[in-house]
């Protein structure tokens, strides 16, 4: 979801992105390996030389594989303080200051509070500290409204596409956004309807700002029809947002 928001090209399935590794770290366990994931470092390094398909990364791997395989005389050579480096330069480019104000202007303190724990706790302690310390505080911050399930439904009216939101939207309803929004019919007007709305955090408002961003960039018209009473703060804003993006 991350990469997505990096380029306007293909989107991530992201079913077939996990049983893929699921398929790649079972034969890992058979040969002994080490287990695999997906990196965003690598995928972000990538997207910034210019690489536009999923080729970049299998290419990434097999560049690894021979020089390893190959020329391990000329790794040795490389400095470990440049490849520290390397490592430096890559992380702070990860860490966008332009990012954070975004998520203060549109989404509060909450979730810059949880970005700046989960920065500090990498640098200061482990990657998997920081990670699961953010993670902790995420899903804290949503186990509110998770007894609020998500219903989406759509359907099509007068050449329109109606497509309602109720109940509440948190992360985990990435998934179930993505592939509805990505599985509507092209050149038709998109009603998205959040009148029977309760919460939506940052994530997901995220998630829709970039679809609506890509299909008003490709002249889709879009419609914007908020919830009714602001059931929490931030929806108002945010369905504002959405409207000036839509226009």
């Amino acid at each position: 979801a991350a990469v997505d928001r990096m380029h306007d090209g293909e989107r991530t399935r992201f079913n077939k992105e996990l049983f893929a590794q699921g398929v790649g770290n079972g034969l890992c366990g058979l040969l002994g390996a080490l287990p695999i994931t997906g990196v965003i470092v690598r995928s972000s390094a990538n997207i910034q030389a210019g690489a536009r398909t999923r080729t970049s990364a299998i290419l990434h791997g097999v560049w690894i594989l021979g020089l390893v395989a190959l020329l391990p005389v000329i790794l040795a050579m490389v400095p470990l303080t440049a490849l520290a480096a390397v490592l430096l330069v890559t992380g702070w480019r990860l860490i966008s200051l332009h990012h954070v104000r975004h998520l203060f202007e549109h989404h509060g303190f909450v979730p810059v509070g949880i970005w700046a724990v989960t920065v500090a706790m990498v640098v200061l302690q482990d990657l998997l500290v920081g990670v699961a310390l953010g993670l902790a505080l995420s899903i804290l911050e949503i186990l509110p409204y998770l007894r609020r399930k998500l219903v989406i439904r759509h359907a099509e009216i007068d050449d329109e596409i109606h497509v309602r939101l109720r109940g509440a939207v948190t992360c985990k309803d990435v998934p179930a956004l993505l592939s509805t929004f990505e599985g509507l019919p092209d050149g038709r007007k998109v009603n998205i309807i959040g009148k029977h709305l309760f919460y939506m955090d940052h994530t997901s408002a995220e998630t829709i700002s970039e679809w609506l961003r890509r299909e008003t960039k490709s002249g889709r018209i879009v419609e914007i029809h908020p919830p009714r009473t602001a059931r929490h703060p931030r929806l108002k804003p945010l369905f504002d947002r959405f409207s000036a993006e839509a226009a």
